[in-house]
């Protein structure tokens, strides 16, 4: 199995059990006001997964070297495969398992508008585009395409950091003339 494949799928199955732990807890339910920084989590297990996907590419590498645009590329795929899984896995999660997940965000969100002094009209548009973006199948679509987009933005960063040129072996390397 490929680097980026092996890679793409932990960090699939890190969100997905973060997923369903956050479920678990109450975080996806009543107590999602409470658990907005278990939001942020799936963005840490991201930036550690691709970072040892990029330094795993490295290392397999026979020389042991990585260009920056090897280590963006390999980033940008573990992000694509376990955005693809992760989306899948999100559509049968809030359509199954938490199928009232909309509710529940508009739920904790109306608190927060109420908090702001939205008026009712405001709160009734801002809710009809809560509901569309937290669809299942609108939610996979996004997941899809957002993920490795903020996977290359995140491997931009770690390729900076993980590449390494070439070692030169001096002992297998002639002599110059």
């Amino acid at each position: 199995m490929n680097i980026a494949l092996f890679y793409g799928i932990v960090f699939a199955l890190g969100n997905i059990v973060l997923t369903l732990v956050g479920f678990f807890l109450g975080f996806q339910t009543d107590k999602m006001a409470q658990g907005r920084w278990f939001g942020f989590l799936p963005f840490v297990v991201m930036i550690v997964v691709l970072w040892i996907g990029i330094r795993a590419a490295r290392e397999e590498a026979k020389d042991k070297s990585l260009s920056y645009g090897r280590g963006v590329g390999i980033g940008t795929l573990i992000a694509l495969y376990g955005g693809i899984i992760g989306a899948i896995y999100g559509f049968i999660h809030f359509t199954f398992i938490n199928p009232n997940f909309a509710d529940y965000v508009v739920d904790a969100a109306r608190q927060q508008w109420i908090a702001k002094g939205m008026s009712d009209s405001q709160m009734d548009t801002a809710e009809k585009f809560t509901r569309m973006f937290t669809k299942p199948a609108i939610s996979t679509v996004m997941g899809i395409i957002v993920t490795p987009i903020i996977g290359a933005v995140i491997s931009l960063v770690l390729a900076a950091f993980l590449k390494r040129k070439p070692v030169v072996d001096l002992e297998a390397t002639p002599p110059a003339a």
